[in-house]
């Protein structure tokens, strides 16, 4: 068991970690999931009876005709997309302007910063960005850390793995490196570790030398700002294209093994060349029958195989979807509270995080710069998405309704989802004045 700087926090489980490398490799598409070979892709048991080069290029065979459908990248774009398709434009004092140019120290701009803890948020499911400066003193940067970097917390106590290639002339080596943000004697006090925990203090002071009297490190997840590990909130996405995968190496191993059948000599000699117009005359022992026979195998499952693609490919759809129910504003009043979110993650939830996070952070470089951070905003989008629908649009979907496509109730929400119909109506009292008669001209009412 570990007890050193590289002991991981409880929370931190195979299964969550798990989570997290499908969800990358997942993002990086068909030939990430393929390269990690058996692990996402078992081989059939039949390939065990094979030997030496004959399992391996049967096991390659299989591989290569499987299909991974990417779902995932495409949906965190969207949805990126989405959250900041409305302009965030951080409100920053003078003296921290020149952080929209150049947020990481690195030339990064802030908006680019945003959009990563804002994809962060949609795949890992966390994000933890810590305001550091240089040690000889200088401007304050931002740094960000995967959520599977902080591998380690308390109250007022944060591991980092900050482990990284590093290069040394023209070879490159991997660099153990941990940081531990720790609250000593009323101040903050960091350290740098090496894999055999040997530590050093690195000194980080505000402006002008004095101590910070807090750590500046923020740390959230998709719901709110908090170490609390959650599902990463598009794993059911991934769960879907995966699943997807294995059927298609098994539909296409199927579909290969019956399109080439096999040609079996009975009781004669086996043709050398087999194809149109070659003719095989076949002699056997006194007394038999020789005989030329191809041996396929049949395609039984198939359809089953493609039905149950399609309830994965279902699958994948719902659970993205399911980040745009309660995708409005209701609660962005309140978007500066520290905890605002319900139990499910949705993309407002996940655009307030992602607004916070980035918040939170600033303020800690107006703490290293030494000017005041009460006017230090990052305004949440008020609404992701426009829901008003056009006239054109409600025809289009009367004209399915009249048809036959759909029934009254469903075209009735999609109305009122839409805003034509009243909020506070049902499909029954919208029915019930379409069958009332119409008023005459000399009505009096």
């Amino acid at each position: 068991m570990a007890t050193g700087i590289n002991t991981l926090h409880p929370l931190i489980t195979g299964v969550r970690r798990a989570e997290w490398e499908l969800i990358r490799d997942a993002m990086d598409g068909e030939g990430q999931i393929k390269a990690r070979g058996t692990k996402y892709l078992q081989e059939p048991t039949g390939f065990t009876v094979l030997e030496g080069d004959a399992r391996a290029s049967a096991y390659a065979g299989y591989l290569e005709r499987a299909s991974f459908p990417e779902f995932l990248a495409p949906s965190v774009a969207a949805m990126i997309g989405i959250i900041h398709g409305q302009e965030i434009v951080p409100e920053l004092p003078d003296a921290l302007s020149f952080l929209f140019e150049n947020v990481d120290g690195e030339g990064l701009p802030l908006e680019a910063f945003h959009r990563r803890i804002t994809r962060e948020l949609l795949t890992i499911g966390g994000y933890v960005i810590l305001t550091d400066a240089p040690e000889g003193g200088g401007d304050p940067y931002l740094t960000g850390f995967s959520r599977d970097r902080l591998i380690n917390w308390d109250t007022d106590w944060y591991v980092l793995d900050e482990s990284r290639p590093r290069r040394d002339g023209f070879v490159w080596e991997q660099l153990k490196q941990y940081r531990l943000l720790e609250m000593g004697g009323g101040s903050f006090t960091p350290w740098l570790y090496d894999e055999f925990d040997n530590r050093r203090e690195v000194p980080v002071r505000a402006r002008g030398g004095g101590f910070l009297p807090r750590i500046p490190v923020v740390v959230g997840n998709a719901l709110d700002l908090s170490p609390r590990i959650e599902p990463p909130p598009l794993i059911g996405v991934a769960r879907a294209a995966l699943s997807i995968y294995r059927k298609t190496a098994d539909q296409e191993q199927a579909l290969y093994m019956g399109a080439n059948p096999t040609l079996v000599a009975i009781d004669g000699p086996a043709p050398s060349v087999v194809g149109a117009g070659v003719v095989h005359e076949m002699r056997g022992a006194p007394g038999t029958k020789p005989d030329l026979k191809y041996v396929e195998a049949t395609n039984a499952g198939l359809k089953d195989r493609r039905i149950e693609m399609d309830a994965y490919r279902e699958q994948a759809v719902m659970a993205g979807a399911r980040l745009f129910e309660r995708a409005t504003a209701q609660e962005s009043g309140e978007a500066k509270r520290l905890r605002y979110a319900s139990e499910t993650a949705t993309l407002m939830s996940i655009a307030q995080s992602s607004c916070l996070l980035l918040e939170r952070a600033l303020k800690n470089a107006a703490m290293i710069a030494g000017v005041p951070d009460d006017d230090i905003v990052v305004p949440v989008p008020t609404d992701l998405m426009d829901r008003t629908m056009s006239p054109q649009d409600f025809a289009a979907l009367f004209g399915v309704y009249r048809d036959g496509g759909m029934s009254w109730e469903t075209f009735f929400a999609n109305g009122q989802r839409g805003g034509i119909f009243s909020p506070e109506d049902t499909a029954d009292d919208e029915a019930r004045r379409l069958d009332a008669p119409p008023l005459q001209p000399d009505a009096v009412v």
